[in-house]
């Protein structure tokens, strides 16, 4: 693992801080799920849809770690908070942070969703990003999303997200632009299957693919599988007392290894 954390930091020079080699981890949920969660139908999952916001509970918090690939001092942690303002909208609040001694990485995003018609939301979110090195200085970028959620079909959903549609640039490095096109189907209150696209101009397209089954009220199931390379994610949760809900989840690299990952959940409807 050490050589890991080597090669990740023999990079920062040449890239300071433009291509940054973090990407936020997810919460436990989406993990699980392959990351396959652009049109998931509701925030279980956590924010990865802003447009998702406009059907949000009337508050709810999700409190996330994980563990990237076993290496101990790398360091993670999510928070996303979100709140109903209206009939048919909400604000949410994502901060997220990962960083080793060397070199760390803050993104901070506050979202907004509303409901434009029946079976349709749109959201966006402004983000702020973050990067810091040790002998080299930090660097701070701006940016946002666009999102979108429909419910043509009864049983069908459908999500895309663009990120950083304009390119905005960090360090003097564009960072890069990220559409991601999914589908669910929810054949009954037990069962969602998700699949989804994702797609950057520095990146071949990876393909995501998951599924989340509810055997009893209380317990959830979730599994994923990721492709370049391909990645597999397991996971579960658990419906506590009072609207809140404990998970685990961990997905596994054929290189690097396992990452674990855990989350809590507080929602009020």
């Amino acid at each position: 693992m050490r050589n890991v954390i080597g090669f990740l930091l023999a990079g920062i020079p040449a890239l300071l801080l433009g291509q940054v080699f973090m990407r936020p981890v997810g919460h436990a949920a989406a993990l699980a799920l392959g990351g396959a969660t652009a049109a998931y139908p509701g925030l279980q999952a956590g924010l990865s849809n802003d447009a998702a916001l406009g059907m949000a509970p009337r508050a709810g918090i999700l409190l996330g770690s994980a563990l990237p690939f076993g290496i101990g001092g790398w360091q993670t942690a999510r928070f996303q908070g979100f709140f109903r303002t209206g009939a048919n909208d909400g604000l949410g609040l994502d901060m997220a942070h990962s960083g080793i001694e060397a070199y760390s990485e803050q993104q901070f995003r506050l979202a907004y969703g509303r409901r434009l018609g029946t079976g349709l939301w749109l959201g966006g979110s402004a983000n702020v990003l973050r990067v810091s090195a040790q002998e080299y200085g930090s660097a701070t970028g701006f940016t946002f999303n666009l999102s979108v959620l429909a419910n043509p079909l009864p049983k069908v959903w459908l999500g895309a997200q663009v990120q950083n549609p304009v390119q905005a640039e960090l360090a003097g490095t564009a960072v890069p632009a990220v559409l991601r096109i999914g589908a669910a189907w929810v054949p009954s209150s037990t069962l969602t299957v998700l699949a989804e696209t994702e797609k950057d101009l520095d990146r071949p397209a990876q393909v995501k693919i998951g599924l989340e089954y509810r055997p009893v009220p209380k317990v959830v199931v979730r599994t994923g599988v990721r492709t370049e390379p391909a990645r597999l994610g397991l996971g579960g949760g658990f419906r506590l007392a009072n609207g809140m809900e404990i998970g685990v989840a961990g997905e596994w690299h054929p290189t690097l290894g396992i990452t674990p990952a855990a989350v809590f959940v507080w929602q009020r409807e």
